[in-house]
């Protein structure tokens, strides 16, 4: 006599209750409406209201976990790449300045720039280096009140330009002006954030460092390391650009850079004044060995994105 014979147990039944929920086989939320012809309706505006509730999730997340970078840049520095005396220099240098973790939590870095030839100010404005999102902000102040500012991406297509009123109101200016703007923009801040920050470029990533050997000032007697800095020749905003740096040879505190750009400009100058700020040790006026004007920074700000800088201003 054939006998049917129970072969699953309590825990087999539920965990097939749970796959069925689960899938929404049996009375699920997807498939489970009871109007007939209508269900394969319900069923896909169900699945919409689903995919839009998962992406609105999605959103809410960090956008990001790294800083912005050029496409194909690397993600760290390559340290296995780098001779070891140049290695060795690099890493007194950048701990002396303050030291890779300080230089991480930077996010974003603001000042005031003043430019003095023969002793007078000849031209004065702000910049801000939003390094997290890799944006540039900069405002020249006017003799007649009313400054010009710039916001760009530096590895984007956004761009925006203003006029900034006495008043405080920012009125928006023509996309030539803008395309002017960001040129002159780019150019100033190649020049000044390589030079004010160049201790903690030596081990960025994309960087490629060389030793070239100690070397005496003649004018003052001191002695430095000479270290060769080029950057990733895929990353747009820097390709081309040789910087040396002269660090001290005791202190290992940089005091004298030279930067030469892809067009072949050269700019030379001995760096002073340092002061800490955010856990940054930075150079807060130098001065160009060939024409002799003095760049001074104050009010130097280190630490969080202040996206106001560069939205766009609104009719």
């Amino acid at each position: 006599m054939t006998r049917l014979t129970r072969t699953l147990g309590p825990v087999m039944i539920w965990g097939l209750g749970v796959g069925y929920v689960i899938s929404g086989a049996y009375f699920g939320w997807n498939l489970g409406d009871h109007r007939g012809r209508r269900t394969v309706y319900a069923a896909g505006m169900r699945i919409l209201v689903a995919s839009a509730l998962v992406i609105l999730l999605a959103a809410c997340g960090a956008s990001r976990s790294t800083y912005a970078r050029h496409p194909g840049a690397p993600l760290a520095f390559d340290r296995a790449g780098t001779k070891p005396e140049a290695l060795e220099i690099a890493d007194k240098v950048l701990a002396t300045a303050g030291g890779a973790a300080n230089w991480e939590k930077a996010k974003q870095i603001r000042w005031r720039q003043a430019i003095l030839r023969d002793g007078k100010p000849a031209m004065s404005g702000q910049q801000a280096w939003d390094r997290w999102n890799a944006r540039h902000w900069a405002e020249v102040d006017r003799d007649d009140g009313n400054n010009s500012g710039v916001m760009y991406e530096i590895y984007g297509e956004y761009r925006a330009g203003y006029v900034l009123a006495k008043s405080g109101s920012k009125q928006p200016v023509t996309t030539g002006e803008v395309v002017a703007a960001t040129k002159l923009a780019r150019s100033a801040w190649q020049r000044d954030a390589t030079i004010a920050f160049a201790p903690f470029l030596l081990e960025e990533p994309g960087s490629k460092l060389e030793y070239v050997g100690t070397v005496k000032d003649d004018a003052t007697g001191a002695e430095y390391h000479e270290l060769k800095l080029t950057f990733d020749p895929k990353d747009p905003a820097r390709a081309g650009l040789t910087v040396h740096v002269y660090a001290d040879k005791t202190t290992f505190v940089v005091g004298r850079v030279e930067l030469e750009t892809a067009e072949g400009e050269r700019y030379a100058y001995t760096l002073g004044g340092y002061q800490t700020v955010g856990g940054l040790s930075l150079a807060t006026e130098r001065k160009n060995l060939g024409s002799g004007e003095v760049v001074k920074l104050s009010e130097i700000k280190v630490g969080e994105v202040d996206d106001t800088l560069y939205m766009a201003p609104i009719f």
